[in-house]
């Protein structure tokens, strides 16, 4: 392409143009803030909440146990997905979510022991989810791909069409 084709165009990018073009300085990124490590944080939280659903499935009575499993599929979808992310990525996803996690397995289990596991849990279920949107939206709110931001978007899409569905 002849340089001044390239003038008529953008006469900003012509040889010898100028004024220099205007560039948006890069957002400082401030430690914690790596794009990956909030989607890495996305992912231990979604293994916590796979946890505590597997947990509520398991003592869930019969007319809860569909929405139950309907939240752990699609955890179990998401984490999929975030890991697979992960390693494209170039990073080792975790395996096994944290402390947390077990801590939420271990409070359903003994809440079960007192009351049964019906529709009344959604409000705990509501607040857990709360736990994962705010990861959700930090990581989104941290200057990731588009690739990155069309999954985390459409995993929040689908955990707040499970919300509106269930919500009691």
């Amino acid at each position: 392409m002849d340089p001044k084709d390239i003038k008529h165009l953008n006469p900003k990018l012509a040889p010898g143009a100028s004024d220099p073009i205007e560039t948006v300085p890069e957002p400082e990124l401030h430690p914690g803030d790596d794009p990956l490590d909030k989607i890495a944080e996305v992912h231990t939280r979604v293994l916590d909440t796979i946890a505590g659903f597997e947990k509520l499935s398991e003592k869930a009575e019969p007319e809860f146990k569909p929405v139950a499993d309907a939240f752990l599929t699609t955890h179990q979808k998401h984490e999929a997905e975030l890991a697979g992310y992960l390693r494209k990525m170039g990073r080792d996803p975790n395996d096994d979510g944290s402390f947390f996690g077990a801590v939420n397995s271990s409070l359903i289990e003994i809440r079960s022991w007192f009351e049964d596991v019906t529709a009344d849990v959604m409000d705990r279920v509501k607040e857990g989810e709360k736990h994962v949107f705010e990861a959700y939206e930090q990581a989104r709110d941290t200057g990731q791909t588009i690739e990155a931001n069309a999954m985390l978007s459409y995993h929040m899409e689908q955990l707040n069409a499970l919300l509106r569905a269930h919500a009691v």
